[in-house]
């Protein structure tokens, strides 16, 4: 199989930002490699943590994936998780795809060894990465088959696993072809013809194959769970997979969605009728089996909490083998779910939370956005795995659909002092951003401004701070947003509520109002404010809709006119009353406040994109399909540039007062490579900001520079979140 080394080292790193490289280009020009640092703006998670890989062998070494965001490797110097799949990706990108990740396991004999299952969707095959220095560096071995690190079953137990006893030996459960195995390190890989099945159950369409590996302690014997409807799901090999013998069948359509073993001879196995996380499961039990007496013993958690559903995490204390902890899936309670305690084996347990009393505590001051309107923060949803951490019994730490928790004091369950469960996902960020729009920073206005899948969107008052719950735009399914460039405190969204599709502030971000009224009972659509945010210009998500403002918030609306259905309109940055329009691939300009659009004779693509600056009036960025130019006319005329090819395009400020604005794109300039770029005078010279390390998974296209601080520049992942990035120093 096709191996590839990833990852420049440090010395020819050091010499590409120390020397440059600057090549000769039309016009005089050239593409200049410039040293920059990338972080995130801070959120806290944002989508669904599918798992967490707790070393064995290596204190504080603990691994994180997630199912769109790549994986992450937590940091005790930094103390936050450090993403370590980030060189996947990027601009027009093949391998965008193994940004989702499957599973992780790292070697119990050499924590420096870790290797990753990478394969979001089944459209194409997934890979195997192996690393030798905890994800510094990698090496690539591509599968015959897909993975489904955002498809169902995604939060089961780990496919991937070391052999304990040869940590040269590797196993991984593939969803469509069985049992795999690497003899070399990860190095390659074949198929185990000896094991029997490959999984017939599915769900919604999607295989779910094998859905975890362990090793039992003592005899090295290896146990397989595989998604068999018959309820024959655990094989087990006592001969390093040569022959493999079903264990006796549990009840049919319950799955076990993970396992782990105690050193005292069991394994502790959840199970749910459905491998979750879309399709919810209904019921579920935790059992455990007894590798002297072969057999299973129900060991199911009543605890009178109400409990509905099914269990997917459970883990099994390293420092006692009779303490195990799970938890629950498919629980919508109004807490959350729920997680439960043994310290007797799974004889009796003791929950977080009962029908009587809470036994816990919710701590997100440093993400109070998680508190979503309430009182107190959710224990959290789709909660996939559950993991002790090997070496301190106090701390259990889960992923859920939005972010990590993990518990400071777990051992003072059932005595009386509530469990303190804490933020935990500093570092780790995984939202699929639609948008994102900076203004200048006066009188107390955000910073940046952005719309999202899941969450909506935020306000963020400081971009290295997680917005609170004020800033939490929370309602409904983002389609648009637009700020007022010169009163940054006003802004809009549009989303999928039918009634009510348009919000707005006039605060930052701290309230969103409802429009007085709309034109049209129609969800979603475009939005433009007005460079001071006296005029607001909707257009409904229905394509035959016509082009609407109001200069009330919504009080009164008037048709705009002269152009047709199916437009975008774009506020200039400089001049209150113009706007700029496309409709039907023509270019529109309005100087009366979006009451009557002209055409200038320009003519752009379907996909296209008009970005104002702020340097002169008059004076447009225009992205039609690819190209790229502009226009010091108010877009009656455009000069386009020459050998470049951009997906999206945003302006930042400029280095000095009078300074043009930066431009900023996602694309590709005279062919050196697909990436993050900028120009500050208008095209004739371009610095390249990313390497070819640096792609961020799958990006949306949507960038912006910072209005305020010069050489700042913001751009969206589908599952990194928004990416920042500063000018090195």
């Amino acid at each position: 199989m096709k191996i590839t080394k990833y990852k420049k080292t440090a010395a020819l790193l050091l010499a590409a930002v120390l020397t440059g490289s600057l090549c000769a280009c039309e016009g005089g020009g050239g593409v200049e490699e410039t040293a920059y640092n990338w972080s995130n703006v801070a959120i806290g998670g944002g989508g669904y943590v599918t798992g967490i890989v707790y070393s064995d062998t290596e204190e504080g070494l603990r691994y994180a994936r997630t199912d769109i965001g790549g994986a992450y490797r937590w940091s005790s110097r930094d103390t936050q998780w450090v993403p370590i799949t980030d060189h996947f990706g990027g601009v027009n990108a093949a391998d965008w795809n193994l940004i989702g990740i499957e599973s992780i396991a790292t070697d119990p004999v050499e924590p420096n060894r870790v290797y990753i299952a990478c394969g979001t969707y089944s459209t194409t095959n997934g890979a195997i990465i192996c690393s030798e220095d905890y994800g510094e560096t990698w090496t690539q071995a591509d599968m015959p088959f897909p993975m489904g690190g955002n498809m169902s079953g995604r939060g089961v137990g780990e496919r991937l696993m070391v052999n304990p006893k040869n940590n040269k030996q590797i196993f991984y459960g593939s969803r469509s072809d069985g049992l795999y195995v690497s003899n070399d390190y990860g190095k390659t890989w074949e198929q185990v013809t000896s094991f029997p099945v490959k999984g017939n159950y599915f769900q919604e369409k999607n295989q779910i194959g094998i859905m975890w590996i362990e090793f039992e302690p003592g005899s090295g014997d290896i146990y397989v769970g595989v998604a068999m409807k018959d309820g024959a799901c655990i094989y087990r090999s006592s001969d390093n997979a040569a022959s493999w013998e079903a264990l006796p069948a549990n009840t049919a359509g319950m799955y076990p969605m993970q396992a782990e073993f105690s050193e005292n001879g069991y394994l502790y196995l959840c199970y749910g009728d459905s491998c979750g996380p879309n399709a919810a499961t209904q019921n579920g039990m935790v059992c455990r089996y007894s590798i002297a007496d072969g057999k299973f013993e129900d060991i199911t958690p009543k605890c009178n909490d109400g409990r509905y559903g099914g269990f997917s995490g459970i883990s099994v204390d390293g420092s006692d083998p009779n303490t195990i902890v799970c938890g629950t899936l498919g629980f919508w309670s109004k807490k959350g779910e729920n997680l439960y305690r043994s310290t007797d084996g799974g004889v009796t347990w003791t929950p977080f939370f009962d029908n009587t009393a809470d036994h816990y505590v919710m701590d997100v001051t440093e993400a109070p956005w998680l508190n979503w309107g309430r009182e107190t923060a959710q224990t959290g949803w789709w909660m996939a795995d559950v993991e002790i951490d090997p070496f301190d019994s106090n701390v259990v730490s889960w992923g859920t659909g939005a972010t990590l928790y993990s518990t400071t004091n777990l051992t003072d369950l059932g005595s009386g002092t509530p469990v303190t469960v804490k933020f935990d996902a500093h570092g780790l960020e995984e939202t699929a951003i639609f948008k994102v729009v900076s203004t200048p920073v006066q009188n107390g206005s955000p910073q940046l401004y952005s719309i999202m899948g899941d969450l909506t969107g935020f306000s963020h008052l400081d971009v290295t701070k997680r917005p609170d719950d004020a800033h939490f735009m929370k309602v409904g399914t983002a389609d648009d947003l637009a700020v007022a460039w010169n009163n940054g405190n006003i802004a809009a969204y549009t989303n999928d509520d039918l009634k009510q599709p348009l919000r707005y502030t006039t605060d930052g971000g701290a309230t969103w109002n409802k429009c007085a009224g709309m034109p049209e009972a129609t969800a979603g659509g475009k939005v433009a404010i007005s460079a001071d945010g006296s005029t607001m210009v909707w257009i409904a998500g229905n394509i035959k809709s016509s082009v609407y403002f109001t200069k009330d918030f919504g009080a009164t609306w008037y048709i705009s006119q002269g152009m047709g259905m199916g437009a975008t309109v774009f506020a200039d940055k400089l001049e209150p009353n113009v706007f700029y329009g496309v409709c039907g691939g023509t270019v529109y300009v309005s100087k009366d406040g979006g009451a009557n659009f002209i055409a200038t004779g320009v003519n752009l693509s379907e996909n296209c994109e008009i970005v104002p600056s702020a340097e002169k009036q008059g004076f447009i960025w225009v992205r039609s399909g690819t190209m790229l130019g502009y226009s010091e006319d108010y877009g009656t005329t455009v000069t386009y540039l020459k050998d470049l090819s951009v997906n999206a395009i945003g302006v930042g400020k400029g280095e000095k007062d009078g300074d043009p604005m930066v431009l900023y794109v996602m694309g590709d300039i005279q062919q050196q490579g697909g990436g993050i770029y900028s120009t500050a005078d208008h095209g004739k010279n371009w610095k390249k900001l990313t390497t070819d390390d640096e792609g961020f998974g799958n990006l949306t296209p949507s960038i912006t520079g910072d209005a305020s601080i010069y050489g700042r520049v913001y751009f969206a992942t589908n599952g990194r979140g928004i990416v920042m990035g500063d000018l090195a120093s």
